[in-house]
């Protein structure tokens, strides 16, 4: 039997790649980094808007104080009332018990959303202001801050630096380019089971920094630089041995691994001259062919936006010296 010569109709389909992805910053709550110097210094208005916030927490903390000792007053009395006066006290017991419930639901309905909304909008004003100081720096360009964006734990997993991890937590996620080449920087909190069944245990919290590289190897190298009280150390290690350590630098590969040839004399030389102190407590770095992780951990000055206390300069002056450094190492 003859073979038909059907010639099937093809559709092929166009993606805009500009309109996708500009879909995707809508998605992601998209916010685009300014490079132009701001009306007032980042800690000055960062200040001002935790002042205003705080006020308003602490007045809305009173206010309910207030409510609910009115409220348990009220409730003393009308019990009284109901059990010495059984002729009127009942109905005058109830009706201010009554009228209490019905107070406590409208003002519950009112203020319910009243400061998580004020709050959402203060850590985003933190966020954007932080992140416009901290990557307006040379060769730093077309910065976005990705509000909504989340990182996956599977995602992090790949990595190879952690393991036993069942939770995660990220925020304030940033892309970037540093002499034309992409980077993203966001901040992670890595976490795995406590002692107890519900309890869960951090271990590692600070940034976390990912581009592209060129290498060309067999599995992985994790670069460890400690601080004077190790902490976040990596823990996916069983399958490597310790290749080389000097000090508080120590690197991890494959059992005969060349790593200085297959990550460079100068990038190993140059990763060495990172100083963990003040705010930065430990530098984790996995390489793989094609792509590199970078786990900056640091303690409470950075890693918790600053509310009942004013922020740490310093502690962000620093931030802002490591991010430059890393990139043009690891670039």
């Amino acid at each position: 039997m003859a073979k038909k010569n059907n010639k099937e109709k093809v559709e092929v389909k166009i993606v805009d790649e500009t309109t996708e992805q500009k879909k995707l910053d809508e998605s992601l709550d998209l916010i685009a980094l300014s490079k132009e110097e701001p009306e007032k210094p980042f800690v000055e208005a960062v200040e001002e808007q935790r002042k205003n916030i705080f006020v308003t927490y602490k007045k809305a903390r009173t206010q309910n104080n207030i409510i609910m000792a009115v409220v348990v007053v009220v409730f003393i009395v009308s019990m009284i009332l109901m059990v010495n006066f059984k002729d009127w006290g009942p109905i005058a017991g109830g009706v201010a018990i009554g009228v209490c419930v019905v107070f406590l639901i409208v003002h519950y309905i009112l203020t319910r959303n009243l400061f998580p909304n004020t709050t959402k909008k203060y850590i985003r004003f933190f966020m954007e202001n932080a992140d416009n100081y901290l990557f307006n720096q040379e060769d730093i360009y077309d910065g976005k801050l990705y509000f909504e964006k989340r990182y996956e734990v599977a995602e992090v997993l790949t990595d190879r630096v952690y393991k036993d991890v069942i939770d995660s937590a990220s925020r304030n996620i940033v892309t970037a380019t540093y002499k034309e080449k992409p980077f993203e920087l966001g901040e992670l909190a890595l976490y795995k089971q406590g002692a107890k069944k519900y309890q869960k245990t951090v271990i590692y919290v600070g940034k976390y920094l990912r581009l592209a590289n060129d290498m060309h190897f067999e599995d992985r190298y994790i670069v460890t630089i400690k601080g004077q009280t190790p902490t976040d150390l990596p823990n996916d290690i069983d399958d490597l041995v310790v290749l080389s350590e000097q000090n508080n630098f120590v690197i991890y590969g494959k059992e005969g691994a060349k790593f200085e040839k297959d990550l460079g004399k100068d990038l190993v030389n140059n990763l060495k001259s990172i100083e963990c102190t003040g705010a930065l407590l430990g530098v984790s770095i996995v390489f793989w062919a094609g792509r590199t992780s970078c786990y900056l951990s640091y303690d409470d000055s950075i890693v918790a936006i600053p509310f009942d206390h004013e922020i740490n300069e310093s502690s962000y002056v620093q931030l802002k010296k490591n991010i430059k450094e890393v990139l043009e190492i690891l670039m």
